[in-house]
């Protein structure tokens, strides 16, 4: 059984103490190698101006809105890089997905005062990029990616970005056995009989990336999950076939006795409403991506590990997932490209990647932000090699393919309102059943 008390289990005893480590890592300190009074670091020495964007949509475990985060990595890469003068921003009200001509993409990614050199972004938007001339090639080679990872990061055989994280829907359970459920109805016969619960599976599926993409995940697990194939679901109408599955997986989270469903009317959008609700044992299973399970942690009084599974919320189990990537502004080049390539190698290094994932920067027992790395051998490195949880998501990882880097964005609006409809319908039509 995956579940064990959160707090005593033998991987966390490592992590604290290489933990502890690394912090000590965290803060340069003075050594007769750097006496006071040098200057050892970009801005110091009058070094290159780097600023990178990251992804603001990770737990801030620390809770310190990623100031620690900020500082280990400018820190560390300046100690390798003191030519560089490195300005890292992690903006929770920085609106990653807006692409529109003057959004936020268009300014980070310009050339006026806002600019930024490298910045981080889901490579679901990548086709759009690269056809408004906002990124450039990425130069460097694969330093030990997933391939279909590092594959979603380039379009037409050019490599665009350097990945980061992977995301796919997963499913959380108390009760062992997931791995033997195979498809959407199976799942929720599962998760019914786990237990006396409100219902069966919470989640988040409001929104016009969340609910379209979701459907996705739902029609690779019916049709297949090879990207050229997906590619084919973004068009109307739906398709018959995954909606079947793909309602009984929404309609569970239906409130007993009416039409309200948290899951789809934004009740459980904008919070963790859906995560505290599995911890304190009102639903029977957890639908999102893995990272939520700091979340779920979190909620909990007495935290135990879950089970977990790849998301079966259709005919089978073909998990896709996201890849989040950096990518270089265009107007960057000479020693601006090359301080941008050398972010982009930093960031890719296994003991960064671990860092991230673990919650390293923060103080010992700050409890890992569960995210999935595009790094192959972080799978099989400290801490990650020694965790129940990660060696749970490695089969996941290998075996999903990504979201197309084209065409979804474009999509996606549509595919919202058809799915909102015919949902709201079965929802009227599940509850007149009852």
């Amino acid at each position: 059984m995956m579940a064990m008390r959160w707090g005593l289990s033998a991987p966390y005893l490592i992590l604290i103490v290489t933990s502890s480590l690394l912090i000590g890592c965290a803060k340069r300190p003075v050594t007769s190698h750097e006496p006071i009074g040098v200057p050892t670091s970009g801005a110091e020495l009058g070094g290159t101006p780097l600023k990178a964007v990251l992804f603001p949509y990770i737990p801030d475990s620390v809770g310190d809105d990623f100031a620690s985060l900020i500082e280990y990595l400018t820190t560390e890469f300046e100690k390798a890089h003191p030519e560089i003068d490195l300005e890292i921003v992690i903006d929770q009200n920085l609106d990653l997905y807006d692409y529109s001509p003057d959004g936020v993409l268009s300014q980070l990614l310009g050339d006026g005062e806002g600019a930024a050199q490298v910045v981080e972004i889901d490579t679901l938007l990548l086709g759009n990029l690269v056809e408004s001339d906002w990124v450039q090639p990425l130069g460097l080679e694969n330093p030990g990616m997933y391939r279909t990872a590092w594959e979603a990061a380039s379009l037409a055989d050019v490599q665009y970005g350097m990945p980061t994280y992977v995301c796919s829907n997963v499913i959380y359970a108390m009760k062992p056995g997931l791995g033997g459920v195979g498809n959407a109805w199976e799942l929720l016969e599962f998760l019914r009989e786990a237990g006396p619960a409100d219902v069966p599976l919470v989640g988040n599926y409001k929104g016009s990336w969340t609910l379209p993409s979701t459907y996705l995940d739902s029609w690779a697990d019916t049709h297949d999950n090879d990207p050229s194939d997906v590619a084919g679901a973004f068009e109307l109408p739906l398709d018959h076939d995954t909606l079947m599955w793909f309602q009984q997986v929404v309609t569970s989270c239906q409130v007993p006795g009416g039409t309200d469903n948290p899951c789809l009317d934004g009740t459980y959008q904008y919070n963790t409403a859906a995560e505290d609700a599995f911890a304190a044992g009102a639903s029977n299973g957890y639908i999102g991506y893995t990272e939520r399970l700091f979340y779920i942690l979190q909620a909990m009084t007495d935290p135990m590990l879950p089970d977990v599974t790849s998301a079966p919320i259709g005919g089978g189990t073909n998990p896709v997932m996201f890849v989040d990537a950096l990518v270089f502004n265009p107007n960057c080049d000479g020693e601006c490209l090359e301080a941008s390539q050398a972010f982009a190698t930093f960031m890719s290094r296994t003991e960064v990647r671990s860092v991230i994932a673990f919650s390293l920067d923060g103080l010992p027992g700050t409890p890992p932000r569960y995210l999935l790395q595009a790094r192959a051998d972080f799978y099989t490195s400290e801490p990650a090699v020694s965790d129940p949880m990660y060696e749970a998501y490695v089969p996941i990882v290998e075996s999903a393919q990504p979201l197309p880097s084209q065409g979804f964005p474009d999509s996606r609006k549509a595919l919202d309102a058809a799915l909102t409809e015919a949902l709201e319908g079965a929802l009227v039509e599940a509850a007149a059943r009852r």
